[in-house]
């Protein structure tokens, strides 16, 4: 019966070991302790919706304005100096422009 528990003992204890190790570690990182349900909790989180959701509405309500205002507005194009194909002519040395090269040639290919 001794021989029964110091087996189990000698498998647990590495075990155990490393599992406090590792919550030793853990501890540097997350807090062990629970949530603290006394801060904003469900009522502030309610008052956070709504704020957001009337912020919400008012940019809805604000975008709908601006798209009226700009189709009620008549879009007028600011004077735009027009170019001719006329002025471009006869400016600098005429460059012949070649086409693109041939295709390379298909290979066939032996078995």
């Amino acid at each position: 019966m001794c021989g029964n528990t110091r087996g189990f003992f000698k498998r647990m204890l590495p075990f155990l070991a490393t599992f406090a190790v590792g919550i030793f570690i853990a501890s540097f990182f997350v807090s062990i302790s629970g949530p603290n349900f006394r801060g904003r909790g469900w009522g502030g989180r309610h008052q956070e919706m709504k704020r957001l959701r009337l912020e919400n509405e008012m940019l809805r309500n604000e975008n709908l304005r601006l798209k009226n205002q700009m189709e009620t507005e008549a879009w007028v194009p600011m004077d735009v100096p027009t170019v001719s194909h006329d002025h471009f002519s006869n400016h600098g040395p005429e460059v012949p422009v070649e086409g693109p090269p041939p295709p390379p040639p298909v290979r066939k290919i032996r078995k």
